[in-house]
């Protein structure tokens, strides 16, 4: 498969990809209006009507056949399998050694996300190519700031809220939460470095900020502005290395997201999440090697709701507490390799854009895992686009060795 080809084929995953995770979404919230602050058994109940369901699995269809047809291409020529198979064993070992059995709809779910690494890899993984996610999340930003203006009942997590940030906006869009549309355009916005012309990169930045800024999201912000930081950093290549700073501060993030949650804070620190992070880890002792079992928020974690007050939150909010709950120490082990290698990897790129991108990307990342459970392996997951796929084709990527530009 040549450069060209593989981009294409990638570009095609990455279409479908956020295609599966967002298009049920804006069918939902066409359908349904935010209901804020509920807990995650009533969230559930109410959270999906039938035909976004029914798009969710027709789109997983898509997906699949978009995978199964690149698979079925000639693959890039050097390909190297090391990274594949560290995924495959992080996303597939802990199923089998973990307390909870897969039942068959989420053996569907596993097996698409086995095949979508394999069709990533099977392209060579070409960086360039996910150019195209601040690109659609931008569609996406445009969309929402939009429908708030024309329908903000639908729109909107609160209608009036006590977050906003202008105009009394908190903007969801087509998200269950506006933390997850926050989140998305911080991610997307960290990797518009990749787009080709200027003006297209102030366009979407642009849109995406603004969508930032209405959806309240602080820790979207925050993700943001230490991005800016860097890209005023990488202004200054010529008397610093892009690949020391970068590692430098990818590293400290991804140490502060591993570190923080274990520190002794106050039940009320960061908006009540060192709650969270304290009843995480006391649940983590009762099984340190392989945790509770990745359906514990959403079976068991309900079923003690009553007395564990902060089950009903659905996640651990902190990549470090939420994989020691789900997989435990065994978890863990499996992805610091994916995450610390992506940094590693990240400085051996030699095509400036791309590695400013990416640094981009790895530390708004780290910065949002500090205060939200952002990573996902399953593609019918939100976070899976922003998370496991960009990771998946950092490692993956074949083409580090070429020369663009002023490379550092």
């Amino acid at each position: 498969m040549e450069y060209k080809a593989g981009e294409r084929a990638l570009a095609a995953i990455i279409f479908a990809a956020i295609g599966l995770v967002i298009i049920p979404e804006v069918i939902n919230y066409l359908l349904v209006k935010h209901v804020p602050d509920q807990s995650i058994d009533r969230a559930l109940i109410s959270a999906e009507t039938p035909i976004a369901g029914l798009a969710r699995w027709a789109l997983s269809g898509v997906l699949l056949a978009v995978s199964s047809f690149v698979i079925l291409m000639r693959g890039h020529p050097n390909r190297d399998v090391t990274w594949l198979l560290v995924f495959l064993m992080a996303l597939n070992l802990p199923y089998l050694i973990g307390p909870d059995r897969p039942g068959p709809a989420d053996l569907i779910k596993i097996m698409l996300a086995n095949l979508v690494l394999l069709a990533i890899w099977h392209t060579g993984a070409p960086v360039v190519a996910l150019k195209w996610i601040p690109i659609l999340v931008s569609g996406v930003g445009a969309y929402s700031l939009i429908g708030g203006l024309i329908i903000p009942e639908y729109m909107m997590y609160n209608i009036v809220s006590r977050k906003s940030l202008v105009f009394g906006w908190e903007l969801a869009g087509p998200f269950g939460q506006s933390n997850a549309l926050g989140m998305y355009c911080a991610v997307a916005f960290s990797l518009v470095p990749l787009i080709g012309q200027n003006r297209w990169r102030v366009v979407c930045a642009s849109i995406l900020l603004a969508t930032i800024v209405a959806s309240a999201s602080r820790t979207a912000l925050v993700a943001v502005a230490v991005v800016v930081l860097w890209w005023l950093i990488c202004r200054l290549r010529s008397v610093i290395s892009i690949r020391l700073a970068g590692t430098a501060l990818a590293g400290t993030a991804l140490a502060a997201a591993m570190v923080i949650p274990l520190l002794r804070w106050s039940p009320g620190s960061f908006t009540e999440r060192a709650f969270i992070w304290a009843g995480g880890l006391e649940l983590w002792r009762d099984a340190p090697v392989v945790g509770s079992g990745y359906n514990w928020f959403l079976q068991h974690g309900q079923e003690q709701a009553e007395v564990v007050l902060w089950a009903g939150m659905g996640t651990g909010h902190n990549i470090h507490i939420d994989t020691l709950i789900k997989f435990g120490l065994a978890g863990l082990a499996f992805l610091l390799p994916i995450w610390i290698g992506a940094i590693y990897v990240t400085g051996t790129m030699r095509v400036i854009n791309e590695q400013i991108a990416l640094f981009g990307y790895l530390i708004a990342f780290f910065v949002l895992g500090m205060t939200e459970a952002v990573w996902h392996m399953w593609p019918n997951i939100q976070q899976f686009p922003t998370s496991a796929l960009i990771f998946a084709t950092v490692l993956m990527a074949r083409n580090r060795g070429r020369v663009s530009g002023d490379a550092n």
